[in-house]
């Protein structure tokens, strides 16, 4: 428990930088695992959703896993629940001064999201597959850009623009996208493909902003899933036949027994926190956070965009609370980056609806659900790794669901760009002018970045700093 707390206390970065951290605590100060079981905690780890460092800590001991699992990620969303209850008290005048602050914080987080799409895509590059991942990405911008689009078109030139087409969420793109690589799996058919991209897309429509074919969503999807399963099982009894030695089935009960654990603590929890504030939208909040956590796959900036789209763009908490005091700090805690951003989305909710105390509550409530959310990815992913390990629909996704949520992290930054520059707007300059700071201000920091290899935490401070003294000034001044 002190190790996964010191971890989780010094975790800056999370994420996959924080795999040689733990390797070096694990295996090379307490000689708890050999470095080749090490190394097979890592790769179910990063193929689970939700947070990587949070998963590694859940799987790597089957003894400790409840322990190490909240140990990791308890330090860091603590003092960020201490922040933010510090943030509740401010008054108006604190409040323009985040609003000031949100400007670089969002340049900071354009920063994050940059960075993360180069890497991959410099990722792709090396496994050959640049033109499929370009093609991917624009997809899925496309299909969910529309209303984001509109948005920062109505900023700019005060019209309103027409209902997209599209503009679907994600849970529709992460069904569309999963259906297609699932239905086509290994094989080379043409047809099989085409009839795949019809389909997705055609469900896509039903499921897109201008409501089109909308009465076929649910048949459609019935048959996607169909298909899906007929395709897996012919695959699966298709390689049975063909193989001539089957290996020996063995199943471990220890990964099941502590996934049930998990989950009892947070049904306790959300039960609690139920029956103290006889909130109806506490289960709500669970389901929310639960499946967002699971459709998280690539890490807190990729959990920007789904928490975007499942808790703001819904009006479950406020647009520009999450954009300046959810956002901008969650990025600067140790520990898992999700599990903050999660914190920060509850402590809010409970906040507006219930006090500070509430808020707490819910803070904590999201703590562990993001927990169980990415224990239950992982230790699922354990208890099958032998089966699943030779899959190659499940080497399929994890090849192509990140392009997939580039593509969307794209239409993600174009909303954040609008909403600093809506703070920008209302200081009486010019909205082409206010998305150019902006911009500028997030190339500045990839300069100083490359250049200087600056850290994520000094730019983060560089970028709140500066738009707080040069838009306090300008604020004096008029």
């Amino acid at each position: 428990m002190l190790s996964c707390l010191k971890v989780g206390t010094i975790g800056f970065g999370g994420g996959m930088a924080l795999i040689p951290v733990i390797e070096r605590e694990f295996v090379g100060n307490k000689k708890w695992l050999e470095k080749e079981r090490f190394d097979v905690t890592v790769a179910v780890s990063s193929i689970s959703p939700a947070s990587i460092p949070v998963a590694l800590c859940a799987i790597w001991d089957s003894r400790y896993s409840i322990v190490s699992a909240y140990a990791y990620a308890l330090p860091g969303p603590f003092i960020y629940l201490i922040l933010l209850s510090g943030f509740s008290c401010i008054g108006d005048i604190g409040s323009k001064y985040l609003r000031f602050a949100s400007v670089g914080l969002i340049a900071f987080v354009l920063f994050l999201l940059y960075r993360f799409i180069r890497d991959n895509y410099s990722h792709c590059e090396k496994q050959s597959i640049k033109e499929q991942y370009l093609c991917i990405m624009t997809a899925s911008f496309i299909l969910t850009s529309g209303n984001v689009l509109g948005r920062l078109a109505a900023l700019l030139l005060d019209i309103v623009p027409p209902t997209p087409i599209f503009s679907i969420d994600t849970i529709t793109l992460m069904l569309a996208t999963f259906f297609i690589i699932c239905f086509i799996g290994a094989s080379r058919s043409k047809a099989k493909l085409a009839v795949a991209i019809i389909l997705a897309v055609t469900y896509t429509l039903t499921r897109g902003k201008a409501g089109i074919l909308g009465n076929w969503a649910l048949p459609l999807a019935g048959i996607m899933i169909l298909l899906t399963a007929g395709s897996v099982y012919y695959d699966v009894r298709k390689k049975r036949s063909e193989e001539v030695e089957k290996r020996p089935f063995h199943f471990d009960f220890k990964p099941l027994r502590n996934l049930i654990v998990f989950i009892l603590i947070a049904v306790l929890l959300t039960s609690a926190t139920f029956f103290l504030t006889g909130d109806a939208n506490v289960l709500d909040f669970a389901f929310r956070a639960v499946t967002s956590s699971l459709m998280s796959f690539g890490g807190g900036e990729v959990y920007i965009g789904i928490s975007e789209a499942i808790f703001v763009q819904t009006g479950f908490i406020p647009e520009e609370i999450y954009s300046t005091q959810i956002m901008g700090i969650a990025n600067t805690m140790p520990g898992p980056v999700l599990v903050s951003i999660l914190t920060g989305v509850g402590y809010t909710y409970g906040y507006l609806h219930h006090g500070t105390a509430i808020g707490w509550l819910f803070g904590v409530l999201a703590i562990s659900l993001a927990v169980t959310a990415t224990a239950f990815g992982a230790l699922i992913l354990l208890m099958c790794f032998d089966i699943l390990r030779e899959s190659e629909r499940l080497k399929m996704v994890i090849k192509y669901i990140i392009p997939v949520v580039c593509g969307m992290l794209i239409s993600t930054a174009i909303s954040l760009l609008r909403q600093a520059s809506i703070v920008l707007v209302g200081e009486r300059l010019n909205a082409f002018l206010s998305v150019g700071i902006v911009l500028l201000i997030s190339l500045l920091m990839i300069f100083l970045h490359k250049k200087f290899r600056v850290s994520d935490i000094a730019l983060l401070l560089i970028a709140g700093a500066g738009a707080v003294s040069v838009l306090g000034v300008m604020d004096y001044l008029v």
